[in-house]
């Protein structure tokens, strides 16, 4: 591995610590389960594609931070006093983890376990807008890792992409149709696993 350079002017360079070698990696895993135990218990290892961009909603912004094959870590920074409408993420199977946070002398203060795994079906979210007066109030943001495996005929992107329910907002209103030109809306109600065309003239 090349040496990094320092700031500009420093002539010091250092080598970073090895990164875990392709054959190390495998090839896949039998569910997002035993991708997450894996992915934690490897010491959380980093492989951002090369294709990688920050994903901008209208509660978070995103950013994959490892993906091999059809599973991925997406790290959320979830902004101060979200709407979290209920929703689904169809055919990709999702699992929820606050990181550790650590403070000032650096042992965990906080440590939140997993989700279970969301699958087929499956809905999450608190189906609310947050604000000062909820308690446990989420106002100054948090992070979340969502670890994800995607059906075999998807391309990985942004889970925020793959919704059955109310939008967030307009932000990710666009990322869905990014992804997905054609999917279905009723206002602001979304289903990307049905096309506008399938529905007849007289239910619209």
């Amino acid at each position: 591995m090349s040496a990094v350079k320092l700031a500009s002017g420093n002539k010091r360079a250092f080598t970073p610590r090895a990164r875990m070698s392709p054959e190390d990696i495998p090839d896949t895993w039998a569910s997002v389960h035993e991708f997450c135990t894996w992915w934690y218990k490897n010491g959380t290892p980093m492989m951002v594609p090369d294709d990688a961009e920050v994903y901008c909603s209208d509660d978070a912004t995103s950013i994959v931070l490892f993906r091999k094959g059809q599973f991925q870590v997406e790290l959320y920074l979830v902004f101060p006093l979200p709407n979290l409408p209920m929703h689904e993420h169809p055919r990709v199977e999702v699992i929820k983890s606050r990181p550790p946070l650590y403070d000032q002398n650096n042992e965990v203060s906080q440590l939140t376990p997993v989700s279970e795994t969301l699958l087929r079906g499956q809905r999450h979210g608190a189906g609310k807008n947050f604000d000062e007066s909820d308690e446990g109030s989420t106002g100054l943001g948090f992070p979340l890792l969502a670890f994800q495996k995607w059906d075999d005929d998807l391309k990985p992107t942004t889970v925020a992409s793959r919704w059955r329910g109310q939008a967030v907002g307009p932000k990710q209103a666009e990322l869905v149709r990014r992804y997905k030109p054609d999917a279905y809306w009723d206002g602001f109600i979304v289903d990307v696993t049905r096309e506008q065309e399938d529905v007849p003239v007289s239910s619209k």
